[in-house]
């Protein structure tokens, strides 16, 4: 059983329930957001009974993130972690041709480079206790195209692949699963976002679905979908706790259709 999670994006949406969540399943939790909503969660946890402390700064200053979470790591004394990356940001809407680099920056500063930083300054105390449960969050344009917001959208993508080299990074490594949702459209303020730069929802996810997968997997004993990129309606369950091997293993990856 892992004894302490540390959740980028804990603040509000998908992060804070998660948070809460696994609070409740006896983990420390540790809240990071950029805004004092960070604090807000840890206020709420610690109220309810459960172990909690938040950091705040923003991702997209990752060097800055990688040496707070460093430090964290070098003063901790849990041994068991799990990382959830939830943050994101949706960058700038519209076109390549309308949208200027410095805003890709950002987005790109925020989802990969941010969050990354979190995974690498956590790696060591993982590898070093030979546990570890990583998970990242895909989002529109990570299986299709997505204009409405394209530096998002290839954001998302790429951690795609980055979940599929840091799966083979650590299968030999010890007692370690890597994984990416997709969580389906949540109603969260970035799915309002969404639907005001004039995006289609056709079917909404209730928050509890991507909640009980990162619960699960978080606490699984075993994982066959080892870097995998697995949609919260897929058959999931099946594959945790289980030496089960993956159907159609391709189809849970970033590939060509052909």
């Amino acid at each position: 059983m892992p004894e302490a999670a540390v959740i980028t994006g804990a603040g509000r949406g998908i992060g804070r329930s998660i948070a809460l969540a696994l609070s409740s399943r006896g983990l420390h939790v540790v809240c990071i957001s950029q805004s004092e909503n960070a604090e807000k969660t840890a206020d709420a946890i610690l109220n309810s009974g459960g172990s909690s402390e938040s950091l705040v700064f923003n991702l997209s200053d990752y060097r800055n993130t990688e040496n707070v979470l460093t430090q964290w790591a070098d003063r901790t004394s849990y041994k068991r972690v799990v990382t959830i990356l939830a943050a994101a940001t949706l960058g700038p809407a519209g076109p390549l041709s309308e949208t200027p680099l410095d805003g890709w920056d950002e987005t790109f500063s925020v989802n990969v480079l941010g969050n990354l930083a979190v995974v690498r300054s956590l790696l060591q105390l993982q590898m070093k206790n030979t546990f570890g449960r990583i998970l990242f969050f895909a989002g529109g344009g990570a299986a299709y195209a997505y204009p409405i917001f394209p530096a998002y959208a290839a954001s998302k993508t790429a951690l795609v692949r980055i979940v599929e080299n840091l799966g083979e990074d650590l299968k030999d490594k010890g007692d370690f699963a890597v994984a990416i949702l997709a969580p389906g459209a949540v109603e969260t303020d970035t799915l309002t976002a969404v639907r005001a730069h004039g995006g289609y929802v056709k079917t909404t996810v209730g928050i509890e679905e991507p909640t009980s997968f990162a619960v699960a997997f978080a606490c699984a004993k075993a994982c066959s979908f080892m870097g995998c990129f697995v949609h919260v309606r897929d058959v999931w369950p099946k594959y945790l706790n289980s030496s089960s091997e993956l159907p159609k293993k391709d189809l849970w990856k970033l590939r060509r259709v052909e």
